[in-house]
């Protein structure tokens, strides 16, 4: 990681491009969440909530894939791990939440980062549907000692919805920040290699395993501090978090806003989460999930690169009239 460790604080800052279509929608959705906390519309902070877990939650999916081509089919669990985790040791454990969120999110990654350790050396296919199949273990575990009720958390001093919202936000920053940073470092050069070919990179003397395990540990440990927001702010896990289409969330999400920016996973959340959060509303899950199902489809159809790269390809054809006139 040599890219990340000689670079300094003011580097990476410099290589911040405020013009970048990636940096703008990162800075709109900040300034939007921050309007809408103000603007008073509890059920529109609750749906925000969601969007600060299940974007950092896709970003974790979508950084394993797109930077070493590794493909999780059952990133649902180092997120449901996190999820776990927290609750557990704050309701059995006795100690504080905070405290408890960190352990939660690190035992979730280094779980999710081991399991996930054991599948580098299969094809992507064959890798996503080990993990896969070690998400439904899980599940089940889950379901036999649990039961269908599964775990929650109770306190007599709960976190305020203020708290809960801007700790959201704090981690929903700190979390983009650290992916842009990664993509735009010259460490992204050796995963990409990586992911081109495996043999070409380990011939060029980039240690393929080490780098692979390090992008395993550190998509877990993403999906795990999702996982953990989202627990807390829910006060519940259950079986069902393990469950198959909740590993598919963020695949879907990656597809709708676009797969390989840090724009994608924000604008696939935002969408994504207003369809299944809004939607059932007026209408039943069932045609929710359908309406969910049916935006993918025609994304992979109509538009493969996602809306970002629609929004991407409007700003070079205005770019390129600019310059012819």
């Amino acid at each position: 990681m040599k890219g990340l460790e000689s670079s300094s604080y003011a580097s990476w800052v410099g290589r911040i491009n405020p013009r970048d279509i990636n940096v703008i929608i990162f800075l709109v959705s900040v300034v939007s969440s921050i309007i809408i906390f103000f603007a008073d519309k509890p059920y529109l902070k609750f749906i925000m909530m969601y969007f600060f877990a299940y974007s950092i939650y896709t970003a974790s999916w979508d950084l394993l894939y797109s930077y070493s081509g590794q493909l999780s089919l059952g990133q649902a669990l180092p997120f449901g791990l996190g999820a776990f985790f927290t609750i557990m040791f704050a309701q059995f454990a006795n100690l504080p939440l905070v405290l408890s969120a960190i352990l939660g999110t690190l035992a979730a990654g280094a779980v999710g980062g081991s399991i996930g350790a054991t599948t580098i050396r299969l094809k992507p296919g064959y890798q996503g549907i080990a993990i896969l199949l070690f998400s439904q273990v899980l599940y089940w575990l889950t379901l036999i000692a649990f039961g269908e009720e599964g775990v929650s958390f109770f306190s007599e001093t709960p976190p305020s919805e203020t708290t809960l919202y801007f700790t959201g936000l704090t981690l929903f920053v700190i979390s983009m920040f650290t992916i842009y940073m990664i993509q735009n470092s010259e460490y992204k050069l050796k995963l990409l290699a990586i992911k081109g070919d495996n043999l070409a990179a380990d011939v060029c003397g980039i240690n393929v395993r080490l780098h692979k395990v390090i992008l395993l540990y550190l998509s877990s440990l993403l999906a795990g501090l999702a996982g953990t927001y989202f627990g807390i702010f829910i006060s519940h896990a259950d079986f069902s978090i393990f469950a198959v289409p909740n590993s598919f969330l963020p695949i879907g999400m990656a597809i709708v806003g676009g797969i390989g920016f840090l724009g994608g996973p924000i604008i696939g959340a935002a969408i994504v989460t207003m369809i299944i959060n809004i939607l059932p509303v007026w209408y039943s899950l069932a045609i929710t999930y359908f309406v969910y199902g049916i935006v993918v489809i025609l994304i992979l159809r109509l538009r493969p690169t996602g809306i970002l790269g629609l929004l991407q390809r409007s700003v070079r054809k205005e770019k390129s009239k600019v310059v012819k006139s």
